[in-house]
């Protein structure tokens, strides 16, 4: 299998290389059968490289015009494989790292997985396995080539998407800081806090409202009109502010029913995501998950 895909890469590469091959000619035809309008050689390579030049790979590059110009003196040296791209004998081998440096770099990545580039460059430089001359970017393009994890993603925690199948299923509720409004009475500027309330299914905004104050009866209010005007949402989704807390405000700010509070805990839920837990809700029971 290994075989047949390295196989598969000498074909593709072999492909990529005629087709630089035949672009490359294409630009030195005229000149390869003396049909040049210009005045000089010269001419006709600064004309043809003033604009961008689209390869075979569908990228544009913009060339000097000494670059046809070189490949028109290979082409009349070599013929049309002069013209191939060279492909680099020790190509996907670092140049700078030697073969010692490299077992050193998987040694360490083995036994300290949390060792980044540069502590591992500052190790190669004192145990004498790299001169001072080598650069970090040696080694961090090594660990980045060959799939060795970084420090980061050894501390980053698996999160999940999730969305609900219809409206109503899960409703997500947050505060932020707002603005300030001038009041007419005392004459002073307000901060003012925002509460929204979103369907997650749908993305529509379900509940939005001002307070003065970043508490919970502010939040409350807005669910209370919320669940007026669409029902009561089978979960209802937080973080563990104290403004969202629903057991932290009077009973009679909140419906008298049933529902499921959920909390999110500020950083990657955990395994398993939600853990059920009692907390009182309203007039009836909220089933708080934590």
């Amino acid at each position: 299998m290994e075989e047949k895909k390295n196989n598969q890469m000498q074909a593709d590469d072999c492909d990529a290389a005629i087709k630089t091959a035949q672009f490359r000619f294409s630009l030195i035809a005229p000149l390869v059968q003396g049909l040049v309008p210009d005045g000089s050689d010269t001419a006709y390579f600064m004309r043809i490289t003033k604009e961008p030049l689209t390869l075979p790979d569908g990228r544009c590059v913009k060339y000097s015009w000494k670059t046809p110009q070189k490949w028109h003196y290979l082409y009349k040296k070599g013929g049309f494989d002069a013209l191939l791209p060279k492909t680099r004998s020790d190509k996907g081998i670092p140049r700078a790292l030697p073969d010692t440096a490299i077992e050193e770099i998987l040694r360490l990545k083995e036994k300290y997985p949390r060792l980044n580039a540069t502590q591992i460059h500052i190790r190669l430089v004192q145990d004498a396995f790299i001169p001072a001359s080598v650069s970090v970017d040696a080694v961090q393009r090594f660990i980045r080539n060959n799939g060795l994890k970084s420090s980061r993603e050894l501390t980053l925690k698996d999160r999940k998407a999730f969305e609900e199948d219809a409206f109503g299923r899960l409703w997500q509720a947050d505060t932020c800081h707002f603005c300030y409004i001038n009041d007419a009475a005392d004459k002073k500027a307000h901060k003012v806090y925002l509460v929204v309330i979103i369907d997650d299914h749908s993305r529509m905004i379900v509940g939005a409202g001002l307070s003065y104050s970043d508490n919970s009866y502010g939040f409350q209010k807005v669910l209370k009109q919320s669940v007026s005007t669409y029902g009561i949402p089978d979960r209802l989704y937080t973080d563990n502010g104290s403004p969202t807390s629903i057991s932290s405000s009077p009973s009679s700010a909140v419906p008298s029913a049933p529902c499921f509070c959920t909390h999110r805990s500020g950083t990657a839920p955990p395994k398993p995501r939600w853990k059920e837990t009692s907390a009182p809700c309203g007039k009836g029971s909220c089933t708080g998950l934590t």
